[in-house]
């Protein structure tokens, strides 16, 4: 049953990834995965740690933040395209989840081209320092 659930909402998921830019229809989200409304809550937010809404900012976010390193587009164009419906909104979501604003965002994916290729490095907090072998004594 735990696969048969898994796979439901992989749909879910998959669903979601293909239509970030539309207002979220969560009867629809659990029609897709033959969930009641609250079941799917239940279910969706047990398996992934988030509820559908928390989630379904994350991948919008993240989706902004490819655009934002990839493109050349407005951040107006880039919220639109991301689902947000108002500019502002995107940026204080943006700058809550990430810490800069979608426009410092832009600026140090241009000082480091490579930011876009290697996302755990900066996004996981995993950092490379140099080190330092011997004593202190």
């Amino acid at each position: 049953m735990n696969s048969d659930i898994d796979e439901r909402l992989a749909c879910v998921i998959d669903y979601i990834g293909a239509n970030l830019h539309e207002p979220p229809d969560y009867r629809r989200l659990a029609r897709l995965a033959n969930f009641s409304y609250s079941q799917f809550f239940r279910e969706f937010k047990r398996r992934t740690g988030r509820s559908p809404q928390k989630y379904i900012e994350q991948q919008r976010i993240d989706y902004a933040k490819r655009l934002l390193a990839t493109n050349r587009l407005s951040v107006k164009e880039i919220a639109f395209q991301a689902g947000f419906n108002n500019q502002l909104y995107f940026s204080r979501r943006f700058q809550k989840a990430t810490g800069m604003s979608p426009s410092q965002y832009r600026a140090s994916c241009l000082t480091d081209p490579e930011r876009a290729l290697h996302p755990y490095s900066y996004y996981m907090g995993i950092s490379t320092s140099e080190r330092v072998y011997g004593s202190y004594a």
